[in-house]
């Protein structure tokens, strides 16, 4: 029997159609900015609209957090929780980082480390009330979103925070041929790590047995409490990293911007339509990724087109429910499966 491989697993599962539906709308998205439909050269394709180096640069550098937060909350989404905070904590992480370099003398890497050791606690405080209190993930998250938001504010008293350290801000504004930010390739390169870790380790088999079958999981010895505390551990490591990177990009912390951007409602909107299960169990990064494209392009196809805003946020919210529609009846589907087969 033929060994299947990762292409043909991605092609039988739902990046396939979105795969083609992102080419597809790339191509439109090319020629209605380029102008050639208005007298313009060929090659306007691909040096302008929205393949001039200025407008791929600004979708690169919005999809840098978002990609991180990808890899973290597909993640999560695949073993059977949910983390709603992640904005909360990337904002409150940015605003510790930009305080320690506003107020301090303190050397930036050290404000990173203190950050990021912040971060792990914020991963400890979700883990505690999940493991512990025994709170649904979806209500301590969420909970805990509004007590990182609210943090953001009293730092500063809700003022943005300027950062100065022109090593930090070259990190975070450093490009590629003018095109391809290298905050960008290295989140290319979290995603490929990420992926190998769900789809080639032990511990990711783990992660898909914790979120498809939790019952099963535990009578095999799978520690669930240990599992979930790395995984939400990782998690906000990785929406500290990603809010770093945007106050890098834009030079300054600030208490709203992340918060009012909700990359985390994108990237979970990207993960489902992707194929992750809201309820674990099933799906891969690659897959998530391919959706995240396809939304980010989505937008810039409508900024191009010059539509109002809202139509992006309907038409992510229609998508996301019906992404979750076919999600319930997939699963329902194979909930009988496995009845009829005891």
């Amino acid at each position: 029997m033929r060994k299947e491989t990762f292409v043909r697993r991605l092609l039988r599962d739902k990046a396939s159609p979105l795969l083609g539906v992102l080419i597809v709308l790339t191509i439109i998205t090319m020629i209605l900015s380029s102008g050639i439909l208005h007298g313009e050269q060929i090659s306007a394709l691909f040096t302008k609209g929205f393949m001039s180096s200025g407008n791929l640069l600004s979708v690169f550098y919005n999809l840098v957090i978002q990609c991180l937060m990808l890899c973290g909350i597909s993640m999560i989404l695949i073993g059977g929780n949910i983390d709603l905070s992640v904005a909360g904590q990337a904002a409150l992480s940015t605003m510790v980082f930009g305080w320690f370099c506003k107020n301090t003398s303190m050397a930036w890497p050290l404000a990173l480390v203190i950050t990021l050791a912040m971060a792990v606690c914020f991963g400890l405080i979700n883990t505690f009330l999940v493991n512990k209190l025994k709170f649904p993930p979806f209500i301590a998250t969420i909970g805990m979103a509004s007590v990182y938001r609210g943090l953001c504010n009293v730092i500063t008293t809700g003022n943005n925070i300027q950062i100065s350290r022109a090593t930090f801000i070259t990190i975070g504004n450093t490009s590629i041929a003018g095109i391809l930010p290298a905050t960008f390739v290295f989140a290319l390169l979290l995603i490929i790590i990420y992926q190998f870790v769900l789809s080639k380790t032990t511990f990711g088999r783990t992660i898909y047995m914790a979120g498809g079958n939790p019952n099963a999981a535990r009578l095999s010895g799978i520690k669930l409490n240990k599992v979930r505390l790395i995984l939400f551990i990782n998690n906000s490591i990785l929406a500290a990293i990603g809010g770093l990177l945007w106050s890098a990009q834009i030079k300054m912390a600030s208490p709203t911007a992340i918060i009012s951007a909700a990359p985390d409602m994108r990237v979970i909107s990207a993960a489902i339509l992707g194929g992750v299960s809201f309820i674990g169990g099933s799906g891969n990064i690659v897959g998530a990724f391919i959706a995240l494209l396809l939304l980010n392009v989505f937008d810039n196809m409508l900024k191009v087109l010059n539509v109002q805003s809202y139509w992006n946020v309907f038409a992510t919210g229609f998508l996301l429910a019906v992404a979750l529609i076919i999600d319930y009846i997939n699963v329902e589907r194979r909930r009988k499966s496995l009845l009829l087969n005891r």
